[in-house]
């Protein structure tokens, strides 16, 4: 198996209240269980599809590609091509161990950076034995086709062996979505493939406060996606996460010390302690609203603009709003 769960980040661990299963309903090889409150894996049972990967929010889950080199080479290259390990072997392309591997964010982010055209190989995904990964590409990137509207593009396509049996609407017909393409992909430099992809595992340090994977994907895609690109960058921050107090927040440390990511800090200011909130940090989680003993916090879906944020174009200098 290429997976691998460190309990230490998995938010059941973290909140003992806590009511997360999206792994387990993710798996489909048996391979996630339920013990008590402890999810349990069996590496034997696992078919590595990387769903619990792709949904888990805290990332405690590893085993994944580093996605940053992958959404540089889809923003450098006219055509690209990618592919699990076991799809086509006669071009110079990406490689991924599943296609499952691909949430909805990545998706999105991905498609908002590509060049030109990049092409996803399902030739052998309807035999393979995590055939059911095929079903949720599909659905994700409905999702995605479905956020960008009529006024923005879809530049991912599948690349078939043959025509697989799956839905496709008017929308997608209209974006050539599911469209039957040929094996005449453009050159993929392979020396620039291989110098700017990696498959090395992840290790985080479980105590540090790391950003989710998902919002440091959309981040790097934001900052270097074409400028003129305003529905995609409007789809992208659709994808990220927005905090709210009310009057009863203290500006006590629970809820910053139970955030895993360090999107929610403390910081002093002219003798008086108040929290900020990067979403630019939020996995979406929820466990500081669960937290919170005051009940003060609210989530919300997407990037809050009612602050007057501008989105940086260099990483790591997000706008960090004041919440008290």
């Amino acid at each position: 198996t290429k997976i691998a769960l460190d309990l230490r980040r998995c938010l059941r661990s973290r909140f003992n209240r806590n009511t997360c299963t999206k792994c387990l309903e993710a798996c489909q090889s048996g391979a996630l269980e339920l013990q008590g409150r402890q999810v349990v894996f069996d590496a034997e049972k696992c078919t590595s599809c990387m769903q619990c990967t792709a949904v888990c929010p805290s990332d405690a889950f590893t085993g994944s590609i580093d996605f940053l080199p992958l959404l540089h080479v889809l923003a450098e290259k006219e055509t690209a091509l990618l592919s699990c390990e076991k799809g086509i072997g006669n071009y110079n392309h990406i490689t991924m161990p599943c296609i499952g591997i691909l949430a909805e964010p990545i998706l999105a982010a991905m498609n908002s950076v590509t060049r030109g055209n990049g092409f996803i190989d399902v030739s052998r995904c309807a035999a393979c034995v995590n055939g059911h990964c095929l079903k949720i590409l599909h659905e994700n990137m409905q999702t995605v086709i479905n956020r960008t509207g009529e006024d923005g593009k879809i530049r991912l396509r599948y690349l078939f062996d043959k025509q697989l049996d799956l839905p496709s609407d008017e929308k997608g017909q209209r974006r050539s979505f599911l469209q039957l393409v040929k094996r005449t992909i453009a050159d993929m430099g392979r020396e620039a493939v291989s110098s700017h992809l990696s498959s090395q595992v992840e290790t985080k340090d479980p105590h540090s406060k790391n950003p989710a994977r998902n919002a440091t994907v959309l981040q790097y895609a934001l900052s270097i996606m074409p400028e003129e690109r305003r529905i995609e960058r409007e789809v992208l921050l659709s994808y990220f996460f927005s905090v709210s107090v009310s009057d009863q927040c203290d500006s006590c440390p629970t809820c910053t010390g139970m955030c895993p990511t360090g999107a929610l800090k403390r910081k002093k200011e002219n003798d008086r302690k108040h929290l900020t909130f990067t979403s630019a940090n939020c996995s979406g989680c929820g466990l500081c609203v669960d937290f919170c003993r005051k009940k003060a916090l609210t989530l919300k879906n997407g990037f809050s603009h009612k602050y007057g944020e501008t989105v940086c174009r260099e990483m790591g200098e997000w706008y960090s709003y004041k919440l008290t």
